[in-house]
């Protein structure tokens, strides 16, 4: 059994150990650091807690939410649409239902909230959280496509008014990279 104090003091004369003699290390300092560094790393991850999924909040205080399968407002799934503009209309469906499912709809990755004026048209949008299961009102969920990816899918109203739209409301969906 090796012991702390059976280690010869280099400093006093006492010699090298052999115990390292057979490796073919430039320094036998190389080993025992790395050995430190490699118990020090272990603590460290046996000291750090796992990762929860948790909830998120946007901007405005509406919560999106913490799980990206859906199960709890559409027990047997649904299918995705395909975006109708924006960043990722030419890749993978992942949000569902809205008039308009597109990035142009996000800001700082959620629904966009206030007036944008766009040419004579003023777009009013604002997001929303609405009933999804039996007793939780949601925002945004999250949904993996096929290839890997997360994005989060943000629910909002937005009403055109001007150029010809006479305050047409429609459901829009921000879709957003995680």
């Amino acid at each position: 059994m090796l012991a702390f104090d059976s280690i010869p003091d280099h400093d006093r004369g006492e010699g090298r150990s052999g115990a390292l003699r057979d490796l073919r290390v430039g320094r036998r300092r190389t080993v025992l650091k790395a050995a430190v560094l490699g118990a020090l790393t272990i603590g460290a991850a046996a000291l750090t807690p796992p990762r929860r999924a948790r909830a998120e909040t946007g901007p405005n205080a509406l919560t999106g939410w913490d799980r990206n399968d859906c199960r709890d407002a559409y027990p047997t799934g649904y299918a995705e649409d395909a975006d109708t503009g924006g960043e990722f209309v030419n890749t993978y469906a992942a949000c569902w239902a809205g008039g308009w499912r597109s990035s142009e709809f996000c800001e700082a990755g959620w629904h966009k909230f206030g007036t944008v004026v766009v040419g004579d048209v003023h777009v009013d949008h604002a997001p929303i959280a609405t009933m999804c299961g039996t007793t939780t009102t949601k925002n945004a969920w999250r949904w993996t496509t096929p290839d890997g990816k997360v994005y989060r899918c943000s629910d909002g109203f937005s009403t055109y008014w001007g150029g010809g739209q006479n305050g047409l409301t429609y459901l829009t969906i921000c879709r957003a990279r995680v």
